[in-house]
């Protein structure tokens, strides 16, 4: 079971529109089982995608569902803590754990406090720990778990990162938006150390393999002749110059717009720009295949 967490510092780049479509395609594609759990505690957007119906229950934060914020929930009144949540079978055949907007109050300073540092570094540890132990609950039933975060760092990000083997980056090609590619993988790489220092000092027993930064993805590009035109090929080589970037992209079109209108995947929507896009995922979906096994 591969756990790969969608991050970026800036929204409206695409990144939840990749989530989606690569957990669709690895599904539809690739025969993989695949649990997506949506973090993007503002926007909902997957979980508005899968689940029309719960729309409204997100906005008023009147979810029936057990989800990510109780089990946070459960460190900052000391209680038991249970990694079980709800788990809802989408009709594009993936599985999802929903949004929730009380995700935007979780912080370690909620954590209770005591005179004791080591017991207080050992809630911190707990804290980061939260979203991998609930999906280590899960029992490998997943090939793929897919976490969509919210566009900023956080507590939550820090979890997210702790929990996942790999982390990705959609970016809009455009300096503004790429600037933040940077900075989630220093953040990345803040929480590997950060896990380091806690296992010597705190936990020595801690199973804990580093996150990798499986690269940026391009999206919403814009092309010339079947090419990226020298803006956004510019910014890619500036982007493989801190890291690793796909060479698949996504283009900017109708196709995409039209599939999120509808709460489809653009795999299901008809025309040429969605034929082109649905194209792209899938190339994008191979590609990942490869940096994230």
């Amino acid at each position: 079971m591969a756990v790969v967490g969608f991050i970026s510092e800036k929204g409206g780049v695409g990144k939840t529109t990749a989530c989606y479509h690569v957990a669709v395609a690895l599904h539809r594609y690739h025969n993989k089982s695949v649990l997506v759990i949506d973090a993007d505690y503002q926007r909902g957007g997957i979980t508005g995608r899968l689940f029309p119906e719960l729309i409204e229950d997100f906005r008023r934060g009147t979810l029936p569902d057990v989800t990510l914020f109780s089990k946070f929930q459960h460190l900052y009144s000391a209680s038991l803590f249970d990694p079980t949540v709800t788990i809802r079978t989408a009709s594009v055949g993936v599985d999802a754990i929903v949004a929730d907007t009380r995700l935007a109050h979780v912080t370690t300073d909620k954590l209770p406090s005591t005179n004791n540092i080591f017991s207080n570094n050992l809630s911190l540890l707990n804290h980061l720990k939260v979203i991998r132990e609930v999906i280590d609950n899960l029992n490998n039933r997943y090939d793929y778990v897919l976490i969509d975060s919210h566009p900023e760092i956080s507590d939550v990000l820090r979890s997210i990162i702790y929990a996942s083997d790999y982390c990705v980056s959609p970016v809009k090609l455009d300096l503004q938006s790429s600037v933040g590619v940077p900075t989630v993988v220093s953040e990345i790489g803040t929480v590997n150390k950060d896990v380091a220092l806690m296992k010597s000092t705190i936990d020595n027993t801690l199973t804990y393999r580093p996150t990798l930064f499986a690269g940026a993805m391009g999206m919403m590009a814009r092309e010339y002749r079947g090419t990226p035109k020298q803006t956004e090929a510019d910014e890619m080589r500036r982007l493989r110059s801190t890291g690793t970037v796909f060479s698949a992209y996504v283009t900017e079109g109708d196709g995409i717009r039209k599939a999120a209108q509808e709460r489809l995947p653009v795999y299901d929507i008809s025309g040429a720009n969605a034929d082109k896009q649905s194209l792209q995922f899938r190339q994008l979906t191979t590609e990942f295949l490869t940096k994230c096994p």
